[in-house]
């Protein structure tokens, strides 16, 4: 059943990630991953925003992310899954290394497979607004 296989892929993508495991975490992927994250559109001071696309993309998001954030809580509360897609859903706290401060969210995670079961789209959404306070950043 591909529906179980991409639960079991996009499970250890994610402990892949967590662990710095990032040349592991992109075969994991279609070789034209997108990874898309609170918006489509980059930003010139939150530079995990954007469309990252490929996997030498993906793999310099994740190294941002862990240049960014002292990773804290990151529990999944459920998940939703299909043939082709998983959305996940949950709650997380991690310390803005800059700042020193929390950044608490609900987070939905989508992701979407190809025919092989490799990822082929990631798209995280979070409370943006809570980011850009606990990054102080002023709009």
């Amino acid at each position: 059943m591909q529906t179980k296989s991409n639960i079991q892929t996009l499970d250890q993508f994610v402990a892949h990630v967590f662990t710095g495991e990032y040349e592991q975490a992109m075969q994991l992927c279609d070789k034209n991953v997108e990874f898309v994250v609170f918006r489509k559109e980059s930003d010139s001071q939150i530079p995990i925003y954007g469309t990252h696309i490929g996997q030498a993309a993906g793999t310099i998001f994740f190294k941002n992310l862990a240049q960014m954030f002292e990773f804290g809580t990151f529990a999944m509360e459920d998940s939703i899954a299909s043939d082709n897609y998983i959305v996940r859903f949950g709650e997380l706290a991690h310390t803005v290394k800059r700042t020193g401060d929390v950044f608490n969210s609900l987070w939905t995670m989508i992701v979407r497979f190809d025919e092989a079961g490799k990822i082929c789209l990631y798209r995280m959404h979070e409370d943006t607004a809570a980011l850009e306070a606990a990054m102080q950043i002023a709009r």
